[in-house]
């Protein structure tokens, strides 16, 4: 209930990577689907050239139980060929019946264990690290807000929540403000060299506040 939410909520605020993941996982979920489609197509089209190949091998044989017909060639190929769960033993079963049907596995495992299998890892990377980038540009902006507030609060006479030229000064003078500003990459020496223009006001209206 309440009580088990609350407590991932605040898992979730000591240990932001693991939303990251979270979110990377959830954001990759179309291009992963994509990709195990193609990784089906593969499987469907190599185990009916498995199951044709492998016709006339008598009933009872080792590849019959492999590639006797369309489901069972499909899940050997997922796992011998795809999972990589004792590839060795098959391909010598099929190299002592026929090289080329060797020659085929070998293309099959090339294909999905190296290819997609792979391409599937470089999506999930890609998607996560692009997510984990934003997450912590949202972080970070979301605690130089915080700090910045902190000293408004402290700063604002008027108590309007706007900012005049005189308390932004005030708050660049602010050694925690400043630190702040740094760790997004502000220029603070550029902000206080630009002041009067960014409080200039349109026309004749003379200084302007800025909204926080």
């Amino acid at each position: 209930g309440f009580p088990l939410m609350a407590r991932m909520a605040r898992l979730f605020r000591a240990m932001p990577e693991l939303l990251i993941m979270i979110k990377g996982i959830a954001a990759a979920m179309r291009s992963v689907l994509f990709t195990l489609v193609l990784l089906f197509i593969l499987i469907y089209v190599f185990s009916i050239a498995f199951v044709q190949l492998t016709a006339d091998i008598p009933e009872g044989e080792p590849l019959n139980l492999l590639f006797g017909n369309v489901p069972r060639a499909m899940h050997s190929l997922l796992i011998h060929g795809t999972i990589l769960d004792g590839p060795g033993a098959v391909v010598v079963e099929l190299g002592n019946n026929s090289y080329v049907l060797a020659f085929f596995f070998y293309i099959f495992i090339l294909l999905a264990a190296f290819t997609i299998l792979n391409m599937l890892i470089g999506v999930l990377c890609e998607v996560v690290s692009g997510v984990a980038a934003v997450e912590r540009e949202k972080l970070t902006v979301a605690f130089v807000k915080f700090q910045l507030e902190k000293v408004m609060q402290q700063l604002d006479k008027s108590g309007d929540g706007e900012i005049s030229k005189v308390e932004f000064s005030q708050i660049l003078d602010n050694a925690t403000a400043t630190k702040a500003l740094e760790e997004v990459g502000v220029d603070v020496v550029g902000l206080i060299d630009n002041i009067d223009f960014i409080f200039q006001g349109d026309d004749d209206e003379g200084e302007k506040n800025l909204d926080f």
